[in-house]
């Protein structure tokens, strides 16, 4: 079961006019939804666009009554705030919305339009504050800019908007607010199923990329640090340690199956194995009492008394389930050497530093499965010319500088900005975008452009990551580690 279903392709030429297309072309549609809904977003630029949708969904309000009754629009304002208010600290990677939209959507739906009864209305909330107002509530200094930023992803519609441009609710005795001028927020009302969806996608991303692999790899990584100090002369060490081998080697495998349903379900499973492990590890050593680390029922010891796992054997023996697809056989299974068991603590100690300082995935890199093994493929201009390893650093930045004719300066800069992660990432993306002549100026002045809207929370590279995965790949599932690909012209 796939997470990320079909999107239109009409999204292609939706970008900026003269620009590369939006990379949600790239990407499927989150379903179909009833007629009476809308069933994307969609950036437009053109006026003739904004007005052809302000129309369509006014048409569309009529199904709603001229005044709403208020436990109705308290729930449904209260659904969708939750949901904003989520997008706006980690914007979905599934769409081209950046975060700076969702950020301005929260301010303005959680403290501007907060009368309830407007959320089941014909007319929608209403933006009807002056720039004032707006500038000491919500902290818009140039409101006119956030309102067109809105306006131009289809978030909010003219309602009876005065011809000098000035907002204002008008009486409170008008059932319809037909005296009242300003922006309305009605298509939330009707994006209320869409978004819904889109939710529990990013939910179920976030769950599979981020989330559940953290809270393995943080309980496995606890339980190799108790076990140290017993690494010589202590069978149940040792068996405790090839149990923890299992489940870091089913984390792995399970993570990398992107978009299933099942590897997320496991995930969750192989989180509770850890940490009961952790747990029972935790409170048999503080008692001093290592004869037992796991009840007699959770594991089966074999005649030669050694314990020999295989990923999915990790759930079957701890927790007593077993997912019986591809388990091999033990004698298969070679053991951890103690080298190779540092080596992946260590990594596994840096990924949680990298982690925690994006605790929200603001950039949706971790939410989108990213992994460095992916970019020689995603960005195969660089075959042959920079070696990209497991956690590439500055070495890795200025190479690709270099050879995208990136200023060593603007790199240092980025790295220093947003992290050398994000900003070799920001690299490849301008080079990607050299190799295909898509650059008008230069690619410094590209690189620039990336880093100033990240800043300004404009950046979405989890969605260009999702879009260069569709991009190579295709509909299927084919990792970046076993498909080697021509350079060819293609969009982020």
């Amino acid at each position: 079961m796939t997470i990320v279903k079909n999107q239109a392709a009409s999204e292609v030429n939706s970008r900026r006019r003269g620009g590369p297309a939006a990379i949600g072309a790239c990407l499927p549609n989150l379903g179909t939804l009833e007629t009476d809904q809308l069933t994307k977003i969609t950036f437009m630029e053109d006026p003739a666009d904004r007005a052809r949708h302000a129309a369509r969904v006014s048409k569309m309000m009529r199904g709603f009554g001229h005044t709403g009754t208020e436990n109705a629009g308290r729930q449904r304002r209260r659904k969708l705030l939750d949901i904003i208010e989520t997008f706006a600290r980690m914007p979905p990677v599934t769409i081209d919305v950046p975060r700076i939209v969702w950020r301005d959507l929260y301010d303005a739906a959680a403290n501007i339009a907060a009368m309830n009864i407007d959320w089941d209305s014909r007319c929608g909330p209403l933006i009807a504050a002056s720039n004032d107002h707006l500038k000491c509530r919500i902290g818009w200094t140039a409101a006119r800019k956030n309102i067109r930023r809105l306006a131009e992803y289809g978030l909010i519609i003219p309602h009876c908007l005065a011809g000098n441009g000035k907002r204002f609710l008008g009486s409170r005795d008008s059932e319809d607010r037909s005296d009242a001028s300003g922006w309305s927020l009605a298509p939330l009302l009707l994006l209320e199923d869409y978004l819904t969806q889109l939710a529990a996608t990013e939910k179920a991303l976030a769950a599979q990329n981020l989330i559940l692999p953290n809270e393995i790899r943080r309980a496995t990584s606890s339980a190799y640090r108790l076990l140290r100090p017993f690494e010589q002369g202590h069978l149940w060490a040792d068996k405790t340690r090839t149990k923890l081998d299992a489940i870091a080697a089913a984390r792995r495998t399970y993570q990398r199956r992107k978009g299933s349903m099942d590897a997320i379900a496991v995930l969750g499973r192989l989180a509770e194995v850890a940490t009961r492990l952790l747990d029972r590890l935790s409170e048999r050593i503080s008692l001093d009492d290592i004869s037992s680390l796991t009840p007699s029922g959770d594991t089966t010891v074999r005649r030669d008394d050694h314990h020999q796992y295989s990923p999915e054997e990790a759930l079957e023996s701890v927790y007593g389930l077993a997912e019986g697809v591809c388990r091999q056989e033990p004698d298969n299974i070679p053991a951890t050497p103690d080298a190779d068991r540092v080596k992946q603590e260590t990594a596994d100690a840096f990924q949680n530093a990298q982690v925690s300082a994006d605790a929200h995935d603001v950039y949706g890199i971790h939410r989108s499965g990213f992994v460095w093994a992916e970019a020689p493929a995603l960005f195969p201009f660089i075959d042959g010319m920079v070696e990209i390893g497991t956690r590439p650093g500055l070495t890795e930045l200025h190479e690709v500088a270099r050879v995208c004719q990136i200023g060593q300066a603007t790199a240092a800069r980025a790295s220093a900005t947003l992290g050398t992660g994000v900003a070799l990432l920001c690299a490849l993306i301008t080079g990607h975008h050299l190799a295909n002549g898509q650059i008008r100026k230069t690619p410094d002045a590209y690189m620039q452009a990336l880093v100033r809207r990240a800043r300004s929370g404009e950046l979405n590279l989890g969605h260009t990551l999702l879009g260069r995965r569709k991009a190579v790949f295709g509909q299927g599932d084919t990792r970046a580690s076993k498909v080697r690909i021509s350079l060819r012209s293609s969009l982020h």
